[in-house]
């Protein structure tokens, strides 16, 4: 994929397929965004996120956020008018066997030429080799670049 695409515009995307199905006569699974805490946390990033969509994602569809280490989504919602406007509909995970396992850890360990080989499947680490990606080299390639939904942010506000 060249370009990013908003959360929003995949979750809706998928709501309207299942709304499709919901017209042939059958049963529709509730869509909720699955995340980890860590995830959640970036909901606190100041321009990451635009509160429309937020509010859709959240709002129309809910959460399912999984605990991660330390953070505290409880609180994240509590912090937030937004989140806690909504909170009826974001359904808290409490692992009760830690998994520190997140994609930013991943990320980090083939940056620094880790094996992931239980982590991943062998087809997502073939296409990350092929596709040159998270290595330090194109870490620092893009050290600069501002983070594509902060440049649509800045845009479209």
């Amino acid at each position: 994929q060249i370009s990013w695409t908003p959360l929003r515009f995949l979750v809706c995307g998928r709501m309207i397929t299942l709304t499709f199905h919901d017209l042939m006569g059958t049963d529709v699974p509730q869509l909720k965004l699955l995340c980890g805490a860590d995830f959640m946390d970036t909901f606190k990033v100041p321009g990451l996120w635009r509160d429309d969509h937020v509010e859709e994602v959240v709002g129309c569809f809910g959460l399912v956020c999984v605990s991660r280490g330390s953070l505290q989504p409880d609180r994240a919602i509590h912090e937030s008018d937004l989140l806690s406007r909504h909170r009826r509909r974001i359904f808290l995970i409490r692992e009760w066997v830690h998994n520190e396992i997140s994609a930013t850890e991943v990320r980090r360990a083939l940056r620094r030429g880790q094996s992931v080989k239980y982590l991943l499947p062998d087809s997502v680490i073939d296409y990350i080799r092929e596709h040159n990606l998270y290595t330090q080299d194109s870490e620092m390639k893009n050290k600069d670049v501002k983070l594509r939904p902060l440049t649509m942010q800045t845009i479209q506000d």
